[in-house]
């Protein structure tokens, strides 16, 4: 019996300890709830907007400033300019506008050239020892309204077999040595017609301006066919002479 009413006295004893621990714990500022702390809504952060980098700005380059027509001193007295573009293999034949400068285009014409051999300058057509009606190479051929303008460099026709304007040689026309090629020994090769012109028209003193690679841009149209003849088809005097243009 005694020993019953210890153990429910030590049973008493830790409920009561059971009891206010429970009391404690559900002590709290808000009525034994547990206070509820608010959870920040979360927010969508935007994307970040990429701004491109400005694209550098590109200056167009300078387009290539054209050279000025020819123009020398007008009161020259001479009525034509010449220039040669070698690399569009044109001679333009320039006149005097109402300045009397030269910056009219008279004539253009293709023609052959030496290259290297035929040297860039400024150069002044001879007078009548430096003309000849028909010219003879030493190395052989001859060709027609020859004017010399430097040493040994000449202005002239296509190549003859001989003094004869029927025996042109075609190679030197429109064949594999022929105008608007690199083919001559240094002179300038052009059509009978152009030759004859300069020849004819363009006396002592003219001026002729040669330069490499085309920097006004000259043309010139590709010479007229032959039509199987072996008469330069501008030589109009020889092809009136023999009946092949009545006009």
């Amino acid at each position: 019996m005694k020993y019953i009413k210890r153990l429910c006295a030590a049973l008493a004893a830790a409920m009561l300890i059971t009891l206010v621990g429970c009391n404690a714990a559900v002590t709290s500022p808000v009525q034994g709830e547990e206070e509820l702390v608010a959870v920040p809504e979360r927010t969508h952060t935007p994307a970040p907007v990429l701004t491109p980098e400005p694209t550098p700005e590109q200056t167009a380059e300078p387009e290539p400033t054209e050279e000025p027509a020819p123009s020398p001193t007008p009161d020259d007295g001479l009525p034509y300019y010449l220039y040669v573009e070698k690399g569009s293999f044109t001679l333009t034949i320039y006149e005097k506008d109402e300045n009397g400068e030269y910056t009219k285009v008279f004539r253009t014409y293709r023609i052959a050239h030496g290259g290297n051999k035929t040297p860039a300058g400024t150069y002044t057509l001879g007078g009548e020892e430096a003309r000849e009606r028909w010219h003879d190479f030493p190395d052989g051929g001859t060709v027609q309204y020859a004017t010399r303008y430097e040493g040994r460099l000449y202005i002239h026709s296509p190549l003859y077999a001989t003094s004869d304007p029927t025996q042109m040689w075609p190679k030197y026309y429109n064949g594999d040595h022929g105008i608007g090629l690199e083919s001559t020994g240094g002179c300038l090769r052009m059509v009978t017609e152009a030759s004859k012109f300069i020849y004819e028209n363009c006396p002592e003193g003219t001026t002729l301006k040669i330069v490499n690679g085309s920097p006004l841009g000259t043309t010139s149209e590709d010479i007229p066919s032959r039509n199987g003849l072996r008469i330069d088809p501008t030589d109009y005097d020889t092809l009136r002479e023999k009946g092949y243009i009545t006009d």
